[in-house]
């Protein structure tokens, strides 16, 4: 009996990586997927492709790139400004403004 395919068209490859690379993706899928390495794969596709359309953006701009306290300074104010955002929303006593 052979398992039924699952929904959405999907395409299969070879990939060749070393033994430790492989146990590091089996457990990250173990971790986050339920052991499946494919959901990893195009989860990690995907942030790549961000991460390609933030550096062609950050090119553009034409500044260096920022050092890891820059980018962690940019975060907290996204944040900040997220929680403001939420407080202003929730309005008196917890209500929707």
């Amino acid at each position: 009996m052979t398992k039924p395919r699952r929904k959405g068209a999907t395409e299969t490859f070879s990939v060749s990586v070393d033994r430790e690379t492989k146990r590091t993706l089996k457990r990250l899928a173990a971790e986050r997927f339920a052991g499946n390495v494919s959901a990893l794969v195009t989860e990690l596709a995907a942030e790549g492709a961000r991460q390609a359309a933030f550096d062609r953006a950050w090119r553009w701009y034409g500044g260096p790139e920022p050092t890891s306290a820059e980018t962690e300074a940019i975060r907290r104010e996204w944040e900040e400004g997220w929680q403001l955002a939420r407080k202003v929303k929730r309005g008196k006593r917890g209500e929707a403004a």
